[in-house]
């Protein structure tokens, strides 16, 4: 049994690498999966098989290769699975649930927002299945949420309906497709980190105006989740006020920059990222440069982590998004 689930885990594996290298290649040989993957020409072979029976992906028309014979190559179907990227955003103005639908490869065949009186399961349901009646062959559903995400219990959320419910769970028996449900900070914070150059060690820091701060860390490559997904909850905090006058506290810049220079010292003493993204209402009347003056005046070292004040982070979140739905789509 050992043996063959070795076999199995393997024979994943090598079916994921070829996956990879085919979506970053757009188009490619055996022989030049072969060389960018490490696995054998006969190895390529087989996985392409089997993905062409499967219809997830095409043969293009022949090719001269390297070696001066025709060669087949390969590419993915755009159609054979697309995923439907959502995040819900709440505060005291507005409820929206923004989505975009992308294919395997990236391309976006739709977008576009709903406004809503409140967001509660039944309401994402309802809206994704207005989604699903002009999209097909959606294979995964990833959304994204404020909030902590324990188990997929959502614990605690600045959107009131969807405390302590089992997000994931509800869209998968409603409508029978995965889904995924992650924090929106570390969704953030991985697309930023896919979207530049895969940096491995990146820290944000959210500071909205008249509410909480959060966070979301990528630490060698990965999500820094912690043992119960509390990593980046920073309202915890123990600063020197209570947690409900923290609204109060981050209503005014000239109050909350002290604040934020404490949270930024303390990033860089407990994770040493390479950047530190500053994001959310109050990012845009930041200085970097007073920031950096902070940390060498209160660390005393020439080597400090790039600080990028990035109010709109809109892009980084659909790629965490893409990026976690990807994840599952390499799986199939």
């Amino acid at each position: 049994m050992k043996q063959t689930n070795t076999t199995a885990e393997l024979k994943k594996h090598n079916t994921r690498a070829v996956k990879t290298a085919l979506l970053s290649l757009g188009a490619a040989t055996k022989a030049e999966l072969s060389q960018t993957t490490g696995l054998s020409v006969v190895t390529c072979g087989t996985i392409l098989n089997e993905l062409t029976a499967a219809g997830e992906i095409t043969e293009e028309s022949q090719r001269i290769s390297s070696g001066g014979r025709p060669a087949i190559a390969y590419q993915y179907n755009h159609e054979w699975g697309k995923s439907l990227c959502i995040y819900a955003y709440s505060d005291n103005e507005e409820k929206l649930l923004h989505f975009r639908v992308q294919d395997i490869c990236g391309n976006i065949k739709q977008n576009g927002t709903f406004r809503e009186r409140l967001i509660s399961p039944e309401v994402i349901i309802s809206n994704i299945r207005k989604i699903l009646k002009k999209e097909t062959d959606i294979k995964i559903i990833v959304i994204g949420v404020q909030g902590c995400v324990n188990n997929g219990i959502i614990e605690f959320s600045d959107i009131e309906e969807l405390r302590g419910t089992n997000l994931a769970e509800r869209i998968e028996h409603a409508l029978k497709i995965p889904t995924v449900v992650e924090n929106d900070m570390n969704t953030i914070a991985l697309g930023y980190s896919k979207s530049n150059s895969n940096e491995k060690n990146v820290a944000l820091l959210f500071f909205p105006k008249r509410n909480t701060p959060a966070g979301g860390f990528i630490v060698d490559g990965k999500i820094l989740r912690g043992t119960s997904n509390l990593a980046g909850e920073l309202s915890y905090y123990p600063f020197n006020f209570n947690k409900s006058s923290q609204t109060a506290a981050f209503s005014d810049i000239e109050y909350a920059m002290p604040i934020v220079n404490q949270l930024v010292t303390a990033a860089v003493v407990f994770l040493d990222p390479a950047q530190i993204v500053l994001t959310g209402g109050l990012a845009s009347e930041m200085n970097e440069q007073a920031i950096v003056q902070h940390l060498r005046r209160h660390l005393d070292r020439l080597q400090l982590p790039r600080i990028i004040i990035k109010p709109n982070t809109e892009s980084e979140y659909f790629a965490g998004l893409y990026n976690l739905a990807m994840e599952h789509l390499l799986e199939l």
